[in-house]
């Protein structure tokens, strides 16, 4: 719950946003916010599991999670070429992301069941299997099905001597992530720099794309969540089409700058877990208390925005996973500078891409302590969790992700995509909304409502 200290805090911070405070009160309640919220106490470290490696004899087969994002917590033989596979989270109560990764390696070939065991949880995701941990492929349809409710899953695998990798989706670690990141930071106007620490002490890095000097931002944050993969691939084409060598991202980037913190929560990720990070904590439910170092980092990060004489953000987009492709953006009658950025951005997108089945649920009146939620009561900018299926096509999720890119730049520069300038839409936000598009057709999103935007 919200102390009264926490709200004087917040209120400061938006009054001086809107240019009701001076700028010593803000820095002044900031430094009270840092002291005040820093000095609550963080949640419990988690112990690692202990055992990584399961060599089982007669036959002679190894189930190994002893590899950056395994989780695999018991393995035994339950009869000839059949093994149960207990899967846990890493302590409870936890959201339902049953994550699993492990290796097998046999010495012969042959063909085994692996029944997965979900204890605290129910199967999600549709397994994944490589040669290579890295070069990925679902699993066959027929090679696997549901059972008990969801409580089980078996899975029929052709293992040998060489490694079969098994997870829920494709391992994306730290590693991977951090090689994206070195690979991003190579570009001249990227800067990469240590943001803050996790609780094992991994660095959290932020990307700073800034070709020249602007005073406006768009501030990006992914992988609050471990197994949320797809979030991550589509910050990864979202900040490169940001960073891509073509007339409109030069034209952006000479008017704004991009923050882009890639990987929130290392901890969790290279520990194969669930949800939590290191302290067994939802990042994405910490964005009040701000008990844990990897969002206290992000804040400290984001609060040089509340001061009136600083840099002014604009849009603030965190990357998840989820069921399906949705956008968490506030509802229309809520105030947001820029203004009606949301509905004019995804209307934009559904005109762009009219057979996407797009959906935008406004559930800003949430209670849950959600990085959204706090930078929008902060900041009043739009704050939007882009949220990609588990399950959403890998290219497709790429297209649909550079195409919202193009349009969040092309609405920020207050320019027309080319089939819209043909229809002669308004460009002038001292006119008609910027873009006429399938949102306009149907009632504005308010609290707890969604909408889809679908083909005509």
């Amino acid at each position: 719950m919200q102390t009264t200290t926490e709200q004087t805090i917040l209120t400061g911070f938006a009054s001086a946003r809107r240019g009701f405070g001076p700028p010593s009160t803000v820095g002044a309640l900031a430094i009270l916010a840092m002291f005040l919220i820093s000095s609550a106490a963080s949640g419990q470290r988690l112990a690692a599991p202990e055992t990584r490696v399961f060599a089982l004899e007669s036959p002679s087969i190894t189930f190994s999670a002893d590899f950056p994002g395994a989780r695999l917590n018991q393995c035994e033989r339950e009869g000839p070429d059949r093994y149960r596979l207990v899967i846990r989270p890493e302590n409870e109560p936890i959201n339902n992301s049953a994550w699993y990764a492990f290796q097998v390696t046999a010495e012969s070939a042959r063909t085994i069941a692996a029944r997965l065991v979900y204890e605290g949880g129910t199967h999600r995701y549709r397994p994944k299997i490589s040669r290579d941990g890295r070069h990925w492929s679902p699993l066959a349809s027929d090679a696997w099905k549901v059972e008990k409710g969801r409580q089980e899953a078996v899975l029929r695998l052709e293992v040998g001597p060489a490694p079969l990798w098994v997870a829920a989706q494709e391992l994306l670690t730290s590693d991977a992530m951090n090689a994206w990141i070195d690979t991003m930071a190579g570009r001249p106007f990227i800067t990469k720099s240590v943001l803050g620490q996790s609780v094992l002490g991994r660095p959290i890095y932020k990307l700073d794309v800034a070709e020249a000097p602007s005073a406006r931002y768009v501030y990006i944050v992914g992988r609050q969540h471990p197994p949320e993969v797809t979030g991550s691939l589509a910050l990864m084409a979202f900040v490169e089409t940001l960073a891509a060598d073509t007339e409109l991202a030069r034209r952006f980037r000479a008017r704004y700058n991009v923050v882009v913190v890639p990987l929130m929560n290392p901890d969790g990720v290279d520990r194969g877990h669930w949800r939590h990070n290191a302290n067994g904590v939802d990042l994405n439910r910490d964005w009040r208390d701000f008990r844990q170092p990897e969002t206290r980092a992000v804040r400290d990060d984001l609060v040089r925005f509340a001061d009136e004489g600083g840099p002014r953000l604009e849009v603030f987009l965190d990357f998840h996973s989820t069921h399906h492709d949705v956008f968490y953006t506030q509802p229309d009658d809520v105030k947001t500078v820029p203004e009606d950025f949301a509905r004019q951005w995804l209307g934009a997108l559904g005109e762009r891409f009219p057979d996407y089945d797009l959906r935008r649920d406004g559930t800003h009146g949430s209670k849950l302590n959600t990085s959204k939620r706090w930078v929008y009561e902060l900041l009043e900018v739009p704050a939007i969790t882009y949220e990609i299926g588990d399950r959403t096509d890998r290219e497709l999720i790429r297209t649909i992700t550079r195409g919202s890119a193009e349009e969040m730049m092309r609405l920020l520069l207050r320019e027309r995509h080319p089939e819209q300038a043909k229809m002669g839409r308004p460009l002038d936000g001292n006119g008609p909304r910027l873009f006429a598009s399938a949102v306009d057709r149907k009632a504005p999103v308010t609290r707890g409502a969604s909408v889809r935007i679908l083909a005509r």
